[in-house]
């Protein structure tokens, strides 16, 4: 009996460390002075789909986000452009822990879903091993100078481009591997990451270190 009560302590003692790991993760201030020059890093930038499945550290994560759309001015506008400067697109971040968002505001990751869901994040088989999948979401709601859905997600589709651009740039710079991705199952993953009706999935963007040979 006493056997039986002690491994159900155990047993809740690790679920209740595993969920109070699950909690809102404060990034590091990006490292401006890192990076190559712009020239070569567009002569390097490349798709890449084999990654190793070594963890990118805080401070890689936090220059990537900010790179991707951080803050880079006092008046809030952000690395990447936005028509009307809706400022409509959210990076979710999947990693092996859980789904965040990333906020820019307080340079931090908000906690979505705890749990691995790297396989939901798209159909190729790199993509469940790879150690961060970035999700791109267009807020609808926040594209008030226009009326209709498709029309909002034409420019979102735009605007997310430019993100997944200073991902790429990003990358080529600091020597990881990255690839943007269509094939996703969009509805599923908007289950996932509890999404509402007016939040659209537009692209997903893989990132890691190359995979030595």
């Amino acid at each position: 009996m006493k056997i039986i009560v002690s491994t159900i302590l155990l047993i809740f003692m690790i679920n209740v460390l595993t969920a109070q790991e699950f909690i809102k993760i404060k990034l590091n201030s990006p490292q401006l002075e890192k990076g190559k020059p712009l020239m070569q890093v567009l002569k390097e930038r490349k798709s890449s789909r084999e990654y190793s499945d070594k963890k990118l550290s805080i401070q890689e994560l936090s220059n990537l986000l900010w790179a991707a759309n951080g803050i880079n001015r006092e008046d809030g506008k952000r690395t990447a452009p936005t028509a009307m400067n809706t400022q409509e697109i959210d990076i979710y971040v999947i990693l092996e822990e859980g789904i965040y968002l990333y906020e820019p505001v307080n340079n931090e990751l908000l906690p979505i879903v705890s749990g691995d869901f790297r396989k939901s994040a798209g159909k190729q088989d790199f993509v469940e091993t790879a150690p961060v999948n970035l999700v791109f979401v267009a807020d609808l709601a926040k594209i008030s100078f226009q009326n209709n859905e498709s029309d909002k997600i034409s420019w979102a589709n735009i605007d997310v481009g430019f993100v997944s651009q200073n991902v790429y740039l990003y990358c080529a710079s600091e020597g990881l591997a990255t690839v943007v991705r269509g094939y996703v199952d969009k509805d599923a993953l908007s289950k996932v990451m509890k999404l509402r009706s007016d939040q659209k999935v537009i692209l997903a963007q893989t990132v890691g270190y190359p995979k030595t040979k």
